[in-house]
């Protein structure tokens, strides 16, 4: 249970009851020597608090709270205890905040939506109440956990999310600050996953609430997490619900990618970007992964600049997330299938006779009917995915079925649901490979847990890895087909000219996901040859000097180190560099970032005269353009590591102290900072 300043407490850490950081091994805090507090010392652990509740546990800790686990003495209830700190009890505003959370979840009575029982103040003066204990996973840590979630689970999580934040709306609340760490998923006793939204903590009271909305901010004051904060939200301008629903937006890009749309350097770019800058497609961000474009579509409205362009209520995006639900579940996927809509003719009126309106009504229902039958079992489905609609169904039936057997500790008939999924998916055009890779995958986790499997667990990785190399070195030869058409494309005009420079630029993207692949499977070979050849194409279409040319080369630099060609290695991370400085005026970043690596380069090829001078100036840029601490934290052990090489071993220690220091306040921050 975590709030929207709130982090979890790891056991193995404990926290500053003055400034409330958390620290690994230590006894007091570095920054004013106060002693640390953990599971064993901390004073409210295994006491009653509040005359009716036993303080079990920390778990949760952020910039204005502290919850507890707790159980209440007379009820066999576990509950959460959220606390304002001590250090800002006396701080008017921050209590009013503390207590309109309280008031804000308390109001809500909805499944979907945490359940708030207490408020109060003890006789020490400590502000607190009293919600669910929830014992399930945020959405964030997920996301994080498992990469990204294929849509067909992510619509049930999104419609429920739907339900929770329509019923906020409804009592004119606007939650403010909507976010995969907001969202906890809870497996149900039949298994099925309910979601519940948390921390309403800068929620806001419209004025339709009929409750008193006090002004708790500055006009222009930016609350939220900038990663998911609307446009107007960004540029302190006044909220409505609309606001949610772009968060919601973010949420569900984020769910579906692994990546938020939006996200800068900075907390300041985040939230320019948010305002001018439009997010990736999901063929440029997943281009291996299909998602519906109408739930596409749904996302990127829910994500428009402005709020007049959204979907003006939750139940809007719900219906439509329905309406996906229910043409994935009746085409298994494929509602292109249908070429058209399907006419229902309504029953007439009358049970006296039947007419021959009634009867050709019939005629046209059970045409209608022989129409989808005949789509559902017959249609082979497109090239790329095949299959007929009730191949499929049978297929995801199937792939269920094993989960819920896996979930029951029945590996024996889990794995003879998976044999059956994928002997059906064999049994397919072309192996239905996507699909083959989602059986194997699942059969994987089966035999990881099921004992004496060894073997049968090694066997399915080596299939699973034969499966993506062949996929890889598939998208290979279809990019090798693109370059050939790139390379042939006319430019014997300015116009011309121009067109092949943007179809030349929209492919680079593609061809360096591709290289990425071919490096993840090794194919150091196969992706140095692929790059060499996307490198000569680039070159005359898009000059020697463009950062898309830079992108590929360093991609190809890659390559050559892992193929031990370290003489082809540095001639490219010279020129990426001389590029990288020519824009440093407008992205200083890239040129430091240049500069590391290629002092690095020298530092391993023992080359430390050359090395020297470029870690020291990419250290002394870093710092002086205020770059990202886990940057600054890089250069700094780079520079350290020259520093041991020419003997200067003190102060090369020196430098990793500071380096240390820094990676702990980098660690230690609270995640919306």
């Amino acid at each position: 249970m975590t709030d929207n300043n709130t982090q979890v407490v790891k056991f193995d850490r404990r926290y500053c009851p003055k400034c409330y950081r958390q620290f690994e091994q230590l006894e007091t805090c570095p920054e004013d020597g106060t002693e640390l507090r953990g599971q064993d010392n901390d004073p409210l652990i295994g006491k009653t608090f509040a005359e009716r509740y036993i303080i079990q546990s920390v778990i949760g800790l952020g910039g204005m709270s502290i919850v507890y686990k707790a159980q209440h003495k007379l009820m066999d209830r576990v509950v959460a205890i959220k606390m304002l700190h001590s250090n800002i009890k006396n701080d008017h505003t921050s209590l009013e905040r503390f207590r309109m959370e309280a008031q804000a979840a308390s109001s809500l009575s909805h499944q979907n939506i945490i359940a708030v029982y207490d408020f109060g103040v003890t006789e020490q003066g400590e502000a607190f109440f009293v919600m669910d204990y929830l014992d399930g996973e945020n959405l964030a840590d997920m996301i994080e956990r498992k990469g990204r979630l294929p849509y067909e689970r992510a619509l049930h999580i999104f419609k429920q999310i739907c339900d929770g934040l329509g019923a906020a709306h409804k009592k004119s609340i606007v939650h403010r600050d909507l976010k995969p760490a907001n969202v906890v998923l809870l497996k149900e006793d039949d298994g099925t996953e309910l979601v519940k939204l948390v921390d309403f903590g800068i929620a806001k009271l419209l004025p339709g609430s009929g409750k008193q909305q006090l002004s708790l901010t500055r006009t222009g004051e930016v609350f939220g997490s900038p990663i998911y904060m609307s446009p107007e939200q960004c540029q302190g301008l006044e909220l409505d619900k609309r606001s949610d629903i772009y968060a919601m937006g973010c949420l569900m890009y984020e769910t579906l990618t692994g990546a938020p749309p939006i996200e800068g350097s900075t907390f300041l770019e985040t939230l320019n970007m948010h305002v001018t800058a439009t997010p990736k497609s999901f063929a440029e961000r997943i281009p291996d992964v299909k998602i519906p474009p109408a739930l596409e579509q749904i996302i990127f409205q829910c994500m428009a600049k402005s709020p007049d362009d959204r979907p003006q209520n939750t139940d809007q995006i719900r219906d439509l997330l329905s309406a996906i639900t229910l043409t994935l579940t009746a085409t298994g996927a494929n509602r292109a299938a249908v070429s058209g809509p399907v006419t229902t003719v309504p029953c007439p009126n009358t049970t006296a006779r039947v007419n021959k309106f009634t009867l050709s009504a019939l005629v046209l229902t059970l045409v209608a009917f022989a129409g989808v039958a005949g789509v559902y079992f017959l249609w082979p489905g497109p090239p790329d995915d095949p299959g007929t609609p009730g191949t499929k169904m049978y297929f995801a039936i199937k792939l269920n079925e094993a989960s819920d057997l896996v979930s029951k500790g029945n590996y024996a008939d889990a794995e003879k649901a998976l044999n059956e999924a994928e002997a059906l998916v064999r049994s397919l055009t072309g192996g239905a490979q996507a699909r083959r890779e989602v059986v194997l995958r699942q059969k994987a986790d089966l035999y990881g847990k099921w004992e004496g499997h060894a073997e049968l667990l090694e066997k399915t990785n080596n299939e699973i890895i034969g499966l993506l190399t062949s996929r890889s070195l598939s998208e290979m030869k279809m990019q090798y087909e693109a370059l050939k058409r790139l390379e042939s494309f006319p430019t014997n005009s300015t116009v011309a000219q121009t067109n092949a420079k943007l179809r030349a630029e929209a492919e680079v993207p593609s061809i360096l996901v591709t290289a990425g692949k071919l490096n993840a499977r090794k194919l150091h070979l196969e992706q140095a040859k692929f790059l060499e050849r996307a490198l000569e194409v680039m070159r005359k279409l898009l000059g020697a000097d463009s950062t898309s040319v830079c992108k590929i080369e360093e991609s190809l630099s890659d390559a050559y180190q892992a193929l031990r060609n370290f003489p082809a290695v540095r001639p490219l991370l010279v020129h990426i560099c001389s590029v990288a400085e020519k824009n440093s005026d407008s992205n200083p970043k890239e040129y430091i970032r240049a500069l590391s690596k290629l002092g690095q380069f020298d530092l391993d090829q023992g080359q430390v005269k050359q090395a020297e001078p470029e870690l020291k100036r990419a250290l002394e840029m870093g710092k002086e353009k205020n770059v990202s601490k886990d940057l600054q934290v890089l250069l700094m052990r780079s520079w350290a590591d020259a520093l041991n090489k020419t003997n200067r071993q003190k102060e090369a220690q020196a430098i990793l102290k500071q380096a240390d220091a820094l990676e702990k306040t980098a660690t230690d921050v609270p995640a919306d900072d």
